[in-house]
């Protein structure tokens, strides 16, 4: 009997010791961890922009390849949501979209690079955005249909392509000197614009005036007139037309080449590219691009321009050696603005159609990155 009484507790001591050792191996059940979605900023309804502090926007842009860029920010001009979107290129990510005017059609860095202006065609204003902080920090007022600004080398003087029609008084005096084939009625303007006062001083070109840039030497302002075919040349130690071009069917833009040697100008109505020869002011040659180019831009070393082609939604390469295209790169649908770095390895190319910005390695003439901006981009500028 007390063999039984001594197997029995002996039992019950082996269980109980069992499960004490359970118990303190596993301790209380887990608890599962809730988990947080990252928040956003408030954007403007208006607007569809962010209007936060700089680096609160991310676009989720993905397979971007940013160790083939160099460190700056290019801005560019968002038509359809009236922004302006600023690209960090080491991260290919747009990092603000700035609220500005209705319909900003183009963007442009002055040389000093303090500021970014954007022409707001809807508003027939122009407005200057501070690099520093990247907020709008000026508005003036300017002709009815402005398209393209570019600056004089000391950033004081702004020119500003207006599609409009200059003053009756105006006209009278300037149209028999420039314009001996136009009528008064097609004539549109260059506003010359002094961004210290706001005054605003205008010189008559062709009809509908778009592009423009100035050569290497600063001494011209050289024109596209769409409606008129032609280009005029402003001389800008008197702000004055001294020589009208014509080039083929709707020109578009201007592109001079750094070497002053040669401009190219894009021709939308004819799906090609005209080159004049700046020593003599005549086109020397027409090349065949894509369909509907728009914007051009030639590289620092003057050996390649690269062109934006609206309608065949992709980028041809022009050889400034044997004057034809060597390569033709995709895009996104409707590309328009052009621009490249100052050290001609990359190109950044808006594209309409898809709220987008093409970025190219001039190297490789392949496509390293692709980010998502405002709606309806066009002009774009870089800020180094």
């Amino acid at each position: 009997m007390k063999k039984i009484v001594i197997i029995f507790y002996s039992f019950l001591l082996i269980v109980f010791a069992a499960s004490c050792t359970k118990n303190e191996g596993n301790g209380p059940e887990p608890t599962e961890i809730p988990q947080i979605s990252p928040t956003t900023e408030p954007t403007s309804e208006d607007n569809n922009v962010d209007t936060g502090n700089i680096g609160n926007v991310e676009s989720n842009d993905t397979g971007n390849d940013s160790t083939k860029v160099a460190d700056y920010l290019v801005y560019s001009a968002n038509e359809g949501s009236s922004s302006v979107s600023v690209i960090d290129t080491k991260t290919m990510k747009t990092i603000k979209d700035i609220p500005v005017g209705k319909g900003p059609h183009n963007v442009q860095a002055t040389p000093d690079g303090k500021f970014v202006y954007v022409v707001e065609g809807k508003v027939a204003s122009i407005s200057a955005i501070n690099t520093a902080t990247n907020s709008v920090v000026n508005t003036i007022n300017i002709g009815e249909g402005p398209s393209h600004i570019i600056f004089s080398p000391d950033s004081k003087l702004a020119y500003v392509s207006i599609g409009g029609m200059m003053e009756e008084e105006e006209k009278e005096e300037d149209v028999a000197e420039t314009m001996v084939d136009m009528t008064e009625e097609e004539a549109g303007n260059v506003s010359v614009v002094n961004l210290e006062n706001g005054e605003v001083k205008e010189i008559l070109v062709g009809l509908m005036p778009h592009g423009l840039r100035m050569t290497p030497d600063n001494k011209y302002v050289l024109v596209a007139n769409t409606d008129s075919d032609t280009v005029s040349v402003i001389d800008t130690a008197t702000n004055k037309v001294t020589n009208t071009v014509e080039v083929g069917k709707k020109p578009v833009q201007v592109a001079p080449t750094a070497d002053g040697k040669y401009v190219f100008v894009s021709l939308s109505g004819d799906n090609s590219v005209a080159v004049i020869e700046l020593s003599s002011m005549k086109v020397t040659k027409t090349i065949p691009v894509g369909e509907a180019p728009i914007q051009l831009y030639a590289t620092s070393d003057s050996k390649f321009v690269y062109v934006a082609n609206n309608k065949s939604a992709n980028i041809s390469v022009i050889d400034t050696t044997s004057m034809s295209v060597v390569a033709e790169i995709p895009a996104g649908e409707e590309a328009h603005g052009v621009v490249i770095s100052k050290d001609g390895k990359n190109v950044y190319v808006t594209n309409t159609g898809s709220d987008s910005v093409t970025i190219v390695d001039v190297a490789t003439n392949k496509v390293i990155g692709t980010v998502t901006v405002g709606e309806e981009p066009n002009g774009i500028t870089i800020v180094e």
